[in-house]
């Protein structure tokens, strides 16, 4: 489980290549290094089911972005609503996705 936090948070911390939303945040989840393709995808596709459209949004320009500023700057800015939906994506993605260990 803590290796999967670890992988959310490089979900906002790299930088990522691709133009639409789910590719930034695939392709930052695998410059990470640690989970594969697939892995990445089921994230993605986790957030974008679980998320409001806003705060999606903010996860894949935190992705973009790719660096420690801009993923504490996400998460100092959501309120304690939306800290709770990403929370409860992240342990449903960890759940569904099978987060390596």
């Amino acid at each position: 489980m803590k290796k999967f936090l670890f992988a959310v948070g490089g979900l906002m911390l790299l930088t990522a290549c691709g133009g639409n939303d789910r590719a930034a945040i695939v392709d930052s989840c695998m410059a990470d290094g640690g989970s594969d393709k697939k892995t990445c995808e089921c994230m993605a596709d986790a957030a974008e089911k679980n998320l409001n459209d806003k705060l999606y949004g903010k996860l894949a320009d935190a992705a973009r972005k790719g660096d420690e500023n801009a993923a504490n700057a996400l998460m100092d800015d959501l309120s304690a609503e939306d800290k709770g939906q990403f929370m409860a994506f992240a342990m449903q993605a960890a759940m569904t996705c099978g987060a390596p260990e």
